[in-house]
């Protein structure tokens, strides 16, 4: 039974004991048609309270043999009515009953947890899905995945094309449409999210149906976990400002570092003592590493196509992210462009282009000035087949397959790819604004993960993290 119908249940039973103080009262009066109509009443809560524990535990359970003796207690005292009927004893003799039926209705109904899963990105299920899975196995929880609606943000900030992505998971995961699954009625002990911007976001917006603000009237545990991880515990205030992070509950952070980090610009940022939101933050991992610790080249198909571009080269996974393509917008496009011309006919190595899965809405949005050569570039490409293009959500595809990584440092990709003990070369645009050239970057940012030290910052990095943070909510709830 869940936890909220228990309760709500409990608490029926708090008012059939204060029924039995009243019928108490009307017995010493003498009142015995307000006795009757008391005894009535308190038998139909009794009948309406066994319906409810039939419909959730079954006919057989065993407080409903207990209410059907309290029933019982009801008919004896209305048929033996009388001038000598003892209020007092009255009382004693129906609390004994429903005390056994309402101790049976507390340690006999096991709670079962109900947690949703509201992903709004599919390409970003993977900073869910380890939790999820965890919540999945959980002999006590009954875990949902329930995607839900976005829109791209149009230049002046109103919405655009409206996106649903609940068909594009994989088939292991049971999705439930979001109108077919009501918050206010299921009430949720539990909502993970991974989006932290409601409406505050310059690309997109989740439907404000599901803005935190409105979550939250829904769920006592509201969980954020952020879609990225960060190479350096970098953070700013925007990571802090947005709604939240005074909203969430608990924020799920990668290490302990950058819980104190969190916490520290917080409280300047709100002027609180940092004791106040130090409960919010915790370290547990991310998600996101369990992903690709667990990931292997098995699990997944390459088209056959791409298998005769790789042939017997190298493959380097080039990444190209937002943050620093807004920064200098144009010479990040200069930069693509030198990249790709390096690689065109290159005997060593086949380029895996993965950009980011927002990378073109970005740009349609925050830099449409520079929309028309990005996809000219990208046209290209994957016409003349100069390398692989890889806009599908296997993120962890083109992980497992690749040699190393190239492209930005600021990418929360450089994290999680050392999780594979593979080199990368991340920098991608230096300080004094000079397109380098791939044999250039290898030269000046070669790096070898084999020791994983970018990893050892973080909390369980060995593709643990989802069921440690099941663990540690699931705990909290239960308080």
């Amino acid at each position: 039974m869940r936890k909220f119908l228990k309760n709500n249940l409990l608490e029926i039973f708090k008012t059939i004991n204060e029924a039995h103080k009243i019928i108490k009262g009307f017995l010493d009066k003498k009142e015995y048609e307000n006795v009757q109509n008391l005894l009535v009443d308190c038998q139909n809560t009794a009948i309406d309270i066994g319906t409810l524990i039939e419909d959730s535990e079954g006919e057989d359970f065993i407080t409903i043999s207990f209410l059907q003796e309290y029933c019982e207690a009801l008919y004896q005292v209305s048929t033996n009515l009388s001038q000598e009927s003892n209020g007092y004893k009255v009382q004693k003799f129906l609390d004994k009953k429903i005390i056994k039926a309402e101790n049976s209705a507390k340690n006999d109904i096991k709670v079962r947890r109900e947690i949703v899963f509201m992903p709004y990105k599919a390409s970003m299920w993977d900073s869910l899905e380890s939790v999820w899975k965890a919540a999945d196995e959980d002999q006590d929880c009954d875990a949902y995945v329930v995607p839900i609606p976005y829109y791209d943000r149009k230049e002046d900030r109103s919405f655009g094309q409206f996106h649903y992505e609940g068909n594009e998971y994989p088939d292991y995961v049971p999705v439930v449409h979001y109108e077919s699954y009501d918050l206010e009625k299921r009430k949720p002990d539990v909502i993970y999210i991974h989006n932290p911007y409601d409406g505050n976001n310059y690309v997109t917006s989740v439907d404000p149906r599901f803005y935190s603000s409105e979550l939250k009237k829904y769920t006592e545990c509201l969980v954020y976990i952020p879609y990225y991880v960060v190479a350096h515990e970098n953070i700013n205030e925007s990571m802090l400002i947005n709604s939240i992070c005074s909203r969430a509950d608990y924020i799920v952070l990668q290490s302990k570092d950058l819980c104190k980090r969190c916490i520290n610009l917080y409280s300047s940022l709100f002027k609180v003592s940092p004791s106040s939101p130090c409960h919010k933050f915790i370290a547990l991992g991310s998600p996101k590493f369990d992903a690709i610790v667990n990931a292997h080249k098995n699990d997944f198909e390459l088209p056959n196509e791409w298998k005769n571009m790789i042939a017997n080269k190298k493959i380097v996974l080039y990444n190209t992210s937002i943050s620093t393509a807004l920064h200098n917008t144009s010479l990040y496009i200069k930069k693509i462009k030198k990249t790709l011309e390096y690689f065109k006919n290159s005997t060593e190595y086949i380029l895996w282009w993965r950009p980011h899965p927002l990378f073109e809405s970005t740009l349609a949005s925050m830099r449409p000035q520079f929309f028309y050569e990005y996809k000219q570039l990208v046209d290209d490409y994957r016409k003349n087949k100069r390398g692989i293009y890889d806009d599908t959500l296997e993120m962890h595809r083109a992980i497992v397959f690749s040699d190393m990584y190239y492209g930005d440092l600021k990418s929360s990709l450089v994290v999680i790819y050392a999780a594979t003990g593979k080199p990368n070369a991340a920098a991608f645009i230096d300080s004094n604004e000079n397109c380098s050239s791939f044999e250039q970057d290898i030269d000046r940012y070669f790096r070898d993960n084999s020791s994983l030290d970018i990893l050892k910052r973080n909390e369980n990095y060995d593709g643990t993290a989802g069921i440690h943070i099941h663990n540690f909510i699931k705990k909290e709830i239960i308080k």
